[in-house]
């Protein structure tokens, strides 16, 4: 509903179409574990807006990922990719195929190739 109305998604959005993809994770599980890693590496670019969510979670004044990361983790659900059983050695191929994603290019803060995808598999390992 969100993309017909004109909102975007973002790099965990479109990293998680090629987790489920490549490596069969389910698309709920790849939000929880890309999320907070997305999150951290956008707060130069919007912090404002990240803090509205730690508020919204009961964590004014704390980090957005944090917040969102304990939420994740209270609620049993994985946090990390080898949880999920991707495997080390997919990481290089999902972060070329997850430049071609469009939800990718639409994150806050510039995706500018394939290393910043892998730092951002690699925080989620």
């Amino acid at each position: 509903m969100g993309s017909q109305n004109g909102v975007t998604k973002g790099a965990s959005h479109g990293i998680g179409h090629v987790l489920g993809g490549t490596a069969g994770v389910p698309h709920g599980y790849t939000s929880c574990i890309m999320l907070p890693h997305v999150l951290r590496f956008n707060e130069p670019v919007n912090a404002v807006r990240q803090a509205w969510v730690s508020e919204v979670l009961g964590r004014p004044g704390e980090p957005a990922a944090d917040a969102v990361a304990e939420l994740i983790g209270r609620l049993g659900l994985p946090l990390r990719l080898r949880d999920a059983g991707v495997k080390a050695e997919q990481l290089d191929s999902i972060a070329v195929g997850s430049m071609h994603d469009r939800w990718v290019h639409t994150n806050p803060r510039k995706i500018d190739g394939p290393t910043t995808v892998r730092a951002l598999l690699d925080a989620a390992w």
